[in-house]
């Protein structure tokens, strides 16, 4: 008799049932694991395949890293050694079937298989026990990833992006890697938007198998692309799914005798293990994703139990008495045979579970982190703001304020109602701060930054995230190796449009980007001010230049500088105006002008993108207003549309019908000549409050979940301090 777990009470990885690898390994070999069984014995003649190869060795990474790695006892480095044996050189792609006594069956398995081999590697490189496992993984990956744009489906598209996910979750620099996940999930997007509506928010007109991957898959790469769009769509997808799945309160999985099409009947049986598993884990998932939310866990559970019981026939899948897990839910009974498939579906299931609650269990899952204690470094009016601003924050408890200048930490205590320490060591020693948003003076910050690291405080850096190369660098390492947070305020990835553009830019709806150019005029400063002194600001390009090449990069990608210029001010001598011309891709270019040489009257910052269909015009440092105008086909401007839903549409023109356009020697259709036009409602300070919220909400929701990825990282500080340094040293004839 099973025993079926009572999940209402599990809390502790002790209370789930136990890891039972018995059958696992009877099905496997000294070549890998079959693909089949009679019954709860290997059916050799069916021999093997790399998708089950590949469900063993993501099982073997996530049983090696609950209960450490153990050849005997759970084979990974023959799984992975199948797939090495699987991949076809001359196709740079991995082969499926082999038979019995070793021959490949075919030279390249289905879009399926290789997707799955690449999860697997991904997270073989991320959970690897040893660098010769990694190494291995890491080399095949790379290999393979010359032939996975030719993937066709969308369940392949979204099996590479869970394994590009987990290999830049350890190599998040790895630039290929990431546009390959970018191109895949602007294509596994705009897939569920072209079938997708209210009622139906699917891929496709047929819901058929492994079916919540699809969902997970955009879920994963929206929130590293900090995609809002992608994670919105993903949820409701996964919420719909879950739905027409548990209509009773237990997991009715469709079956694979009919699926389920659109405006159609759904298929009651045959009901696949795989279905019950691929809801686990992406429900597992979206509790990480929302600091282990119960109700999400509670939906894993849910699923899970449909392998011991709670399903349609109330019978369970699961075999205790063998380890291993029947293949499937018919109309009268369980399909009798234990093959891989299946097993691995369960015990998949169950090391997910084990892992999540093995994290989870000491804050006992249902409760939620308590509110973050709050200090600002330097009290200056910028912090004054973010503290006003804070304050409307919930989950944010201003404590406290410490500068150097004690009357200027005196005024901003006395206005917030905070405590001011004697000295930065009192305010770093104090348990009821967790946060601390360093916002002095910029050659100031890897100092305070380092020592609030040091001392485990999360921490938010004002721009820039300091002067040094080098010291961004150590930040960074300190932030990880000492897990804490670590971000940079790039607020102007926060602002109303700053999504909306870099949709645009990705969908290429307007076409490519042939140039770009930022124009900040920013008032003047007094003649004794700190900005004027390099040691303390870094100069022009990095104290604020920074911010317009993050946005820059934000947008179009990474760059690298291609010239500068300066211009000194006559009498004193000091540097008030810079250019820069950045690269971001062979066709892109974009130019950058910062003057600090104006009347307040006559600040601005302006930015323009040139499309090959149209352009772009932005307006307000935090941009407040925006004119696009185009040449388009309807499709294209409703499409824009969605987009900008607020915005005012008007038709320059009518093009008769049939009318085509010559884009770089490509014919295209346009109906309309289009303006649009939009304005915020709000001032320039309320649209500023927003989007420091907005950052500090993101990076609160890094701290409380740390498989969040923030639309801002301190990579991201980095990498626009490095460019920035290098149009410095342009600008001063430095290597040119």
């Amino acid at each position: 008799m099973t025993t079926t777990t009572d999940f209402s009470t599990v809390q502790t990885r002790d209370q789930l049932p136990q890891i039972d690898l018995r059958h696992l390994l009877r099905l496997t070999d000294q070549t890998g694991i079959f693909q089949h069984a009679l019954y709860t014995t290997p059916d050799p003649k069916h021999g093997y395949c790399i998708d089950d190869n590949a469900r063993a060795l993501i099982a073997a990474l996530l049983h090696a890293d609950l209960c450490g790695d153990n050849e005997s006892s759970m084979p990974l480095r023959r799984y992975l050694e199948f797939i090495s044996r699987a991949f076809n050189e001359n196709h740079q792609a991995f082969r499926n079937f082999m038979s019995h006594d070793g021959h490949w069956l075919e030279e390249i398995g289905s879009d399926d298989s290789q997707g799955r081999t690449i999860w697997a590697l991904g997270l073989a490189v991320r959970l690897a026990p040893d660098d010769a496992v990694r190494g291995r993984a890491r080399s095949l990956l790379i290999k393979a990833m010359a032939s996975l744009q030719n993937l066709q489906y969308p369940r392949s598209w979204a099996f590479v992006l869970i394994g590009l996910h987990e290999f830049l979750r350890y190599e998040p620099r790895h630039q290929r890697a990431a546009d390959l996940r970018d191109q895949l999930a602007m294509k596994l997007f705009d897939a569920l938007k072209e079938h997708s509506a209210d009622h139906w928010p699917w891929w496709e007109p047929l819901v058929t198998y492994d079916n919540a991957k699809l969902p997970h898959a955009l879920l994963l790469s929206g929130q590293a692309m900090r995609r809002a769009d992608m994670v919105t769509a993903a949820m409701k997808s996964l919420r719909w799914l879950l739905q027409i799945q548990t209509p009773n309160g237990h997991l009715s999985s469709i079956g694979n005798n009919g699926w389920y099409r659109r405006d159609g009947s759904r298929a009651r049986f045959d009901q696949q293990p795989l279905e019950a598993y691929a809801l686990v884990h992406a429900c597992l998932t979206v509790a990480e994703m929302t600091a282990a939310d119960p109700a999400w866990a509670n939906h894993a559970q849910t699923c899970f139990q449909w392998f011991l019981g709670d399903n349609d026939l109330g019978v369970p899948l699961y075999d205790e008495h063998s380890s291993g897990c029947q293949d499937g839910l018919q109309s009268d009974r369980p399909n009798r045979n234990q093959g891989a498939e299946s097993t691995l579906a369960y015990l998949l299931s169950l090391l997910e579970l084990h892992k999540f609650y093995s994290k989870h269990s000491h804050r006992n899952v249902v409760t939620r982190q308590r509110t973050i204690g709050y200090a600002v470094v330097g009290a200056s009016r910028f912090a004054d703001f973010c503290l006003e601003n804070y304050a409307h924050l919930t989950e944010l408890r201003p404590v406290a304020v410490w500068s150097r200048t004690a009357t200027a930490a005196e005024r901003c205590a006395r206005r917030h109602g905070v405590k001011i320490p004697a000295s930065l060591e009192e305010l770093l020693n104090d348990p009821e701060i967790d946060l601390i948003h360093v916002a002095g003076i910029p050659a100031i910050h890897s100092e305070h930054a380092m020592a609030a690291l040091n001392r485990n405080k999360h921490v938010l850096v004002e721009k820039p995230i300091t002067i040094k190369l080098d010291d961004a660098t150590r930040m960074i390492e300190t932030a990880s190796a000492r897990h804490v947070a670590l971000s940079v305020n790039f607020v102007m990835r926060y602002g109303p449009l700053a999504q909306p553009i870099r949709q645009l830019v990705n969908s290429k709806l307007l076409g490519a980007v042939l140039h770009a150019n930022f124009t900040n005029c920013a008032g003047d400063l007094p003649e004794d001010h700190w900005f004027w002194r390099k040691q303390d600001s870094g100069g022009i390009f990095v104290e604020h230049g920074v911010h317009f090449f993050d946005l820059a990069r934000y947008w179009l990608g990474e760059a690298t500088v291609q010239g500068a210029t300066l211009r000194k001010r006559p009498h004193t001598g000091v540097i008030d105006q810079v250019t820069a011309l950045l690269q971001f891709d062979e066709q892109t270019e974009a130019s950058f002008y910062h003057g600090f040489c104006h009347s307040p009257h006559l600040d601005r910052q302006n930015a323009r993108i040139i499309f090959e269909r149209g352009d772009v015009r932005l307006s307000g440092w935090i941009s407040q207003e925006l004119h696009i105008e185009a040449v388009l086909a309807e499709k294209q401007i409703a499409q824009v549309m969605e987009l900008f839903p607020e915005a005012h549409l008007s038709t320059l023109e009518t093009m008769p019908s049939e009318t085509t356009v010559h884009r770089r020697h490509r014919v295209e259709r346009a109906d309309r000549h289009i303006m649009l036009f939009w304005q915020s409602p709000d001032d320039k300070q309320r649209i500023y409050g927003r989007a420091i919220q907005a950052l500090m909400q993101d990076m609160l929701h890094g701290i409380s979940d740390r498989a969040w990825i923030p639309r801002v990282g301190a990579e991201d500080g980095r990498a626009a301090l490095e460019l920035a340094l290098q149009a410095d040293l342009a600008a001063h004839g430095v290597g040119s």
